[in-house]
């Protein structure tokens, strides 16, 4: 006597899945044209300073030119020419980067990650802990990026130090990042570290001064034209 199979109905199973995926599709698509409508993400150029310690990044995002110039430098560089420095503040910070080396940028962020942030951070978007600002940023240009609009407002909230990045602003980052060539250069001092001088009226003060020679060059590698 044969047997007989009883048929199993996928019917309600495809439906199901079949909703699931519209109603994740909807949310998805509501989320990233929220965050995409913000005036940060639409500008043609922004400049986010990431700090961490005595060390900087500071990244210009250039949508026209569809790159990503990276600047690193450390705390206390000095501009005998502006009189302006890297102090770790982030209204001054900012104002060294604009006036030393002419960028208008309006739109602007600052992140100030200790350590223990920075690997939490890195940990977080890259699913490994960066040692440093320049591993950070070439492990995110690395990423895929499908899951970012679901993920940069968790990133933002567990930030505790100086910052004001805000969600829009970090999925520009990653987008550009991702999306961007990608340049990176080394502000160079006349020395290795700061040197410590004494101010008058002020006491003392570490410096490191800028190479003169450097700023042209930097200028050029910003796009920056005079």
């Amino acid at each position: 006597m044969r047997i007989k199979r009883r048929r199993r109905n996928f019917f309600p199973l495809i439906i199901t899945l079949l909703v699931v995926l519209g109603v994740f599709s909807i949310v998805y698509y509501t989320m990233k044209t929220s965050l995409k409508n913000s005036p940060i993400y639409s500008a043609d150029k922004v400049l986010y300073i990431m700090r961490n310690n005595d060390n900087y990044a500071f990244l210009l995002v250039d949508s026209n030119l569809e790159s990503v110039k990276v600047l690193y430098s450390v705390k206390d560089l000095y501009d005998p020419e502006t009189g302006k420095y890297l102090r770790g503040d982030p209204i001054d910070d900012y104002a060294f980067f604009k006036d030393v080396f002419k960028v208008d940028t309006p739109q602007w962020r600052y992140v100030d990650l200790s350590n223990g942030e920075l690997a939490k951070f890195s940990k977080a978007l890259t699913g490994r802990e960066a040692k440093s600002l320049g591993d950070l940023i070439r492990s995110l240009k690395r990423r895929s990026g499908i899951f970012d609009v679901f993920i940069v407002g968790k990133v933002v909230k567990s930030l505790s130090g100086k910052s004001n990045l805000d969600n829009s602003a970090l999925l520009k980052l990653l987008d550009s990042l991702r999306k961007y060539d990608l340049d990176e250069r080394t502000i160079k001092g006349i020395t290795k570290k700061p040197v410590l001088i004494e101010i008058e009226g002020e006491g003392s003060q570490k410096r490191l001064y800028i190479d003169m020679r450097e700023k042209d060059g930097i200028k050029e590698f910003l796009g920056v034209k005079e």
